[in-house]
């Protein structure tokens, strides 16, 4: 006769801090003939972290919690070994795959029990889960054994074997970052590696990385294109020990915390002179003013600030316009978060490189005789007003979305967006769902490129490298 563990219920056990408790409350299911029991022992939390501790500590996982999951291995001298997988419902732990059976007459072992939430079994082994990226979850090593009247199975983590330590990155709540790290070895392999890991914050601004970090393992942590954090390992990290890297982005929503951040920032760059701020969705002109004064104010060399802007949405008229006596010459710009810019927002500045890849609306002489623009990446870019990019003569290299409605003052193009510009040696990149445009007058006597439908792939104009009555050096297509 054979016993089959279909369903298990799970003995809840109070959590204190990460200690572990040997006093375990039993709660009994019955199914079919068999009365049938599965004890758990409590989460093995981690506990505080040990370095660099940031704000208030925060130990992650404590308790377990509905869909966590359990991996199996029993072994019966007369059946074999079986794999399976428990489900935690919240309330009861569920056989969600595989089974577990041996004979009334004998006693099973259990070589191995798992709590690993990237992983599944498959052909006897643990492998991947699909989409799952080791070292990005927990990968603990318990112990099972079965009851001394054969009518259950104890599973405890009160001697849990980690092989590996956990990185804490606080950052911004609910954000994608990208982890680069070398030297590094996830939980789970035995291989050191270089990778870049995608991760998404939770809701308290964590992500976690589970693995040995080697010595000197280095950690980079960006937002985008964003850098918010480098950190590099004077030593191997411990097993089972906690590390807290500090990647949290100061929030301005006064003219006193920006000018504070600006002159921070500034004074902690080496080389590249660095400046991050998240801004207020809104954030007014007067906030734009306030960036431009305190960077004057800095003492850096003309067109030597990386500035990055989350949070805001539309750059407002003007907002960097030196013509205007604004901002000083910005090296580069990164705006994730940005999905319009207004008129004359950059007009005149020195900066080199623009990226924002949100944006889908550039304003009349958005970066009018931005000289030392070279690189403009706005992938999502459809709505574009006349003289947008008026004199940038060193532009070389270009993507926008799929253009929609491309602003032109007159009908032989001479005065389109980009009027005073050198196509002939710009690399233009467009969405693959990029029509033919034509050339339509509007009310205002001006005139203005709409989309046909038409793809614009399979035309003569695509061949020859034009669009908007533009030759380009070479126009390139790009799935988004």
């Amino acid at each position: 006769m054979r016993k089959i563990f279909q369903y298990i219920m799970l003995a809840v056990v109070t959590i204190v801090m990460a200690s572990c408790t040997s006093d375990i409350e039993e709660t009994t299911a019955t199914t079919g003939k068999n009365n049938v029991q599965l004890v758990v022992g409590e989460f093995p939390a981690f506990g505080d972290s040990q370095t660099r501790a940031i704000g208030t500590p925060d130990e992650g996982k404590t308790s377990w919690a509905e869909g966590d999951e359990l991996l199996l291995e029993m072994t019966s001298k007369t059946l074999g070994t079986k794999y399976a997988a428990f489900t935690y419902n919240g309330s009861s732990w569920e056989l969600t795959s595989g089974e577990l059976s041996y004979k009334e007459d004998e006693v099973p072992t259990f070589p191995h029990v798992y709590y690993a939430p990237n992983y599944k079994w498959e052909a006897g082994k643990l492998v991947l889960k699909e989409g799952k990226v080791a070292g990005t979850d927990e990968y603990i090593e318990g112990k099972a054994n079965i009851t001394p009247n054969g009518q259950g199975i104890t599973v405890k983590f009160a001697e849990a074997t980690r092989n590996y330590s956990r990185l804490r990155i606080a950052t911004m709540p609910n954000k994608p970052i990208t982890v680069t790290i070398d030297k590094y070895t996830p939980a789970g392999s035995n291989m050191e590696r270089y990778q870049d890991i995608a991760l998404t914050s939770d809701e308290k601004g964590n992500a976690y990385l589970y693995g040995t970090f080697g010595r000197p393992a280095e950690v980079t942590v960006k937002y985008g294109r964003a850098p918010l954090a480098t950190h590099k390992f004077s030593q191997a990290t411990e097993n089972a020990k906690s590390y807290v890297l500090d990647a949290t982005v100061i929030s301005a929503n006064s003219a006193e915390e920006i000018k504070s951040v600006i002159e921070q920032e500034i004074a902690n760059s080496k080389n590249d002179k660095n400046v991050i701020l998240t801004l207020p969705s809104n954030a007014s002109s007067s906030l734009f003013e306030v960036i431009n004064t305190a960077i004057k104010n800095s003492g850096v060399e003309d067109g030597t600030v990386n500035l990055t802007l989350m949070g805001v949405m539309t750059i407002p008229e003007n907002a960097f316009n030196s013509l205007r006596g604004g901002a000083p010459g910005l090296l580069s710009v990164y705006l994730p978060d940005v999905t319009i810019i207004k008129r004359q927002a950059f007009e005149g500045n020195k900066l080199r490189e623009i990226d924002a890849p949100n944006v889908e609306e550039i304003g009349f002489k958005a970066f009018n005789k931005c000289e030392q623009l070279r690189i403009v990446d706005m992938r999502k870019a459809s709505r574009i007003e006349y003289l947008a990019f008026d004199g940038c003569r060193y532009l070389n290299w270009v993507r926008f979305g799929a253009l929609s409605s491309v602003g032109q003052l007159d009908r032989d193009g001479r005065d389109g967006i980009f009027k005073n510009c050198q196509t002939e040696s710009i690399d233009l990149t467009l969405s693959s769902r990029q029509s033919m445009m034509q050339l339509l007058p509007t009310e205002e006597a001006t005139f203005k490129w709409c989309s046909t439908g038409q793809s614009y792939w399979d035309s003569k104009d695509y061949t020859n490298n034009k669009i908007l009555g533009y030759t380009f050096a070479q126009i390139h297509r790009v799935d988004d």
